[in-house]
């Protein structure tokens, strides 16, 4: 079993380890806030990427359970003994650097009709970067309408009167994708957002494609 972070995501969050769903969503909501970069600066991208990855784990039932589990052998593990030293051959891809790939920050739609994006398979959007971009790596934001459950209906006993929804269940809202690129990227690795909209129908995904520089 792979071994936890060395960030406490409980800490990283600011809530006890018996929090429950609506204090996670809390906590994330005003640290998202709080430290994204639109708002903080380019300076917070690290921190940023820090909480979403901790809320990505804890929001989720299965990884929370996976995570507790690797944290709890972990602290038993370092108070009966100090770990050794180990050396690791494999190579460590650095993390993505904290600039903005400006061509690639615009909404689906316009990216859609310059060519940088496009619908190649079901379940995927492929992102086209330049080899310079690839090379770099960095962040990128893309707004894009989705879907997701109506919070008025249950999924299992749709509401034919629901105002919001009209009985179809769903609501389209507006999701910003952030992406972190690692330097290096090649094609057909898969690029997912940082965090997703909490109810939504289908998760989003990226596949990459390196052109050329032109």
């Amino acid at each position: 079993m792979a071994s936890p972070p060395s960030e406490d995501y409980y800490a990283l969050l600011g809530v006890s380890a018996a929090a429950d769903g609506e204090e996670l969503r809390r906590a994330w909501r005003a640290l998202a806030a709080r430290w994204h970069p639109d708002r903080a600066g380019i300076g917070a991208t690290v921190k940023f990427q820090q909480i979403a990855a901790a809320y990505a784990v804890l929001s989720d039932p299965l990884a929370r359970i996976a995570y507790d589990r690797s944290r709890r052998t972990s602290s038993s593990a370092g108070a009966a003994a100090p770990r050794p030293a180990t050396t690791s051959t494999a190579p460590m891809r650095p993390p993505a650097p904290g600039v903005m790939l400006s061509r690639l920050c615009r909404p689906i739609a316009l990216l859609l009709i310059t060519g940088a994006a496009r619908y190649d398979e079901p379940g995927f959007i492929t992102l086209v970067f330049r080899q310079a971009e690839a090379a770099q790596g960095g962040m990128i934001t893309i707004p894009m309408p989705v879907q997701v459950w109506c919070p008025a209906c249950s999924k299992n006993s749709p509401n034919s009167a629901c105002a919001r929804c009209g009985g179809r269940r769903v609501v389209d809202e507006l999701f910003s994708a952030w992406l972190a690129v690692p330097p290096g990227i090649t094609s057909g690795e898969v690029l997912t957002p940082s965090v997703e909209l909490p109810g939504m129908v289908e998760a989003v995904r990226f596949r990459v494609a390196v052109g050329g520089n032109g």
